[in-house]
């Protein structure tokens, strides 16, 4: 998959809700599944019973699944199937320059590869393996993931800031053409005024002059009211 997308960080109205977030949530949730992998496997090494075996197997081996699927979408290899695939390509792009903490997370995944081929194996884990497993992952591995998803978060206010500079940018250039739309509709206004005048001097000779009169003020109205309307969409974006 090309890590290259169109998607852009969102504006304050789309981030609190999904695809967004879900898409982020799939990052820091990283961090539970090596500790639910961790109980998994300390689960194995009790005596059970083999329907209960098989279902701890199983969580592991879904727990590391999980955790390589969302590592190969960060490294721009795969996507979520159940998220739209520019939000995969948009994850990728943020975290193709985190080369130390990916270097971290795919660590982890090894490790978590390695813990689930020996949990499946005749002579099980080592408890000293275990205990670096699950020290790796509270120290380094949990303080990546945090920093990389804060990362993110901290792209998408960027990207926020940014588009609000932009927009009070355009309402700057809007106003300055408003105002110059106003100047325009005072001097047709003044116009309409005057030919009234006009025609009325000129009795029935002025008629035509008198319809030319109206059209003016109905042209200026309208763009008193064009005017007035787009000064209260300026005002809304100001105040956003």
């Amino acid at each position: 998959m090309n890590a290259q997308t169109e998607i852009t960080a969102p504006d304050a109205a789309t981030i609190d809700t999904l695809p967004y977030r879900s898409a982020i949530d799939r990052v820091a949730t990283m961090r539970a599944l090596v500790m639910r992998m961790a109980l998994a496997i300390s689960q194995l090494a009790s005596d059970r019973t083999d329907d209960q075996r098989e279902s701890l197997q199983a969580d592991a081996q879904a727990h590391t699944e999980k955790l390589r699927h969302t590592y190969d979408v960060l490294r721009g290899q795969s996507t979520f199937t159940d998220l739209p695939e520019e939000l995969s390509g948009w994850l990728a792009t943020i975290a193709q320059d985190q080369t130390s903490r990916m270097a971290t997370i795919s660590r982890m995944a090894d490790m978590t590869d390695s813990l689930r081929d020996a949990a499946l194996g005749d002579d099980g884990v080592k408890p000293s393996d275990f205990d670096s497993y699950v020290a790796y992952a509270q120290g380094d591995f949990f303080e990546v993931v945090t920093a990389l998803t804060e990362h993110i978060w901290k792209y998408i206010e960027d990207g926020r800031a940014l588009q609000l500079e932009r927009a009070m940018q355009s309402a700057t250039r809007l106003g300055e053409g408003l105002s110059r739309l106003e100047r325009i509709g005072k001097y047709v206004r003044s116009m309409s005024i005057n030919a009234s005048v006009e025609a009325s001097r000129a009795g029935e000779a002025g008629k035509g002059l008198a319809i030319i009169a109206q059209e003016f003020k109905v042209l200026a109205e309208e763009v008193q009211e064009l005017t007035f309307s787009a000064r209260q969409d300026i005002e809304s974006i100001e105040n956003a």
